[in-house]
């Protein structure tokens, strides 16, 4: 009888053994498979933050972009333009005028043009200094461009023939009219005056 109850008692702690011992493996498998679970949500999370970092656009400085504030056709031929870029104050009390000129032959058909005929050079030129200025309405007044010390033209105009699609760009300092008016007329020669341009 001792036996038997001995060799049930063996049995049955056995059994708890192996229930402990099953119990004990099963843990480290369902953690293992929570990290399995776990690792592909960081994955992704890491994925697609990834792109949103790559996808940010670079820094850039400051571009200052070339408007054209009015244009105008030259008096001697229509395939030559005149587009005026800028007219601003800057230090030492003077007035910054750019403008360009842009010889426009052979992007459109011009007058007296046989279809397929090659466009000619035109020649921007034969006109005099005092023929570049600008006015002051609000003042009635005109103003010739700045020279420096040596008697030098602060400007640099072009003259000379520009071929079909060539642009000059050009720019002359004046006297800055006073801080109360705020619109000019530019004339540069050759082309109709740049009635009311405003001031930046």
């Amino acid at each position: 009888m001792a036996h038997h109850l001995l060799g049930a008692r063996g049995a049955f702690l056995v059994i708890v053994g192996l229930a402990a011992g099953l119990a004990s493996c099963s843990q480290p498998t369902s953690n293992t498979a929570t990290q399995s679970a776990a690792a592909p949500a960081v994955a992704n999370a890491a994925a697609s933050a990834t792109p949103s970092t790559a996808a940010a656009p670079p820094a850039a400085g400051p571009v200052a972009p070339t408007t054209v504030i009015a244009s105008a056709q030259f008096s001697d031929d229509p395939s030559l333009r005149a587009d005026l870029l800028e007219v601003k104050r800057v230090s030492g009390g003077a007035l910054l005028v750019r403008w360009r000129i842009v010889d426009t032959a052979g992007t459109q058909q011009g007058p007296g043009l046989v279809a397929g005929a090659t466009p000619k050079p035109v020649y921007y030129g034969a006109w005099s200094w005092p023929d570049l200025y600008y006015t002051d309405p609000a003042e009635n007044k005109k103003y010739s461009f700045l020279t420096d010390t040596d008697g030098d033209r602060l400007l640099d105009v072009y003259s000379g023939n520009l071929n079909p699609g060539d642009e000059r760009d050009n720019w002359a300092k004046f006297p800055a009219p006073p801080a109360t008016s705020t619109k000019v007329t530019i004339y540069i020669p050759k082309f109709p005056p740049f009635e009311d341009t405003p001031i930046s």
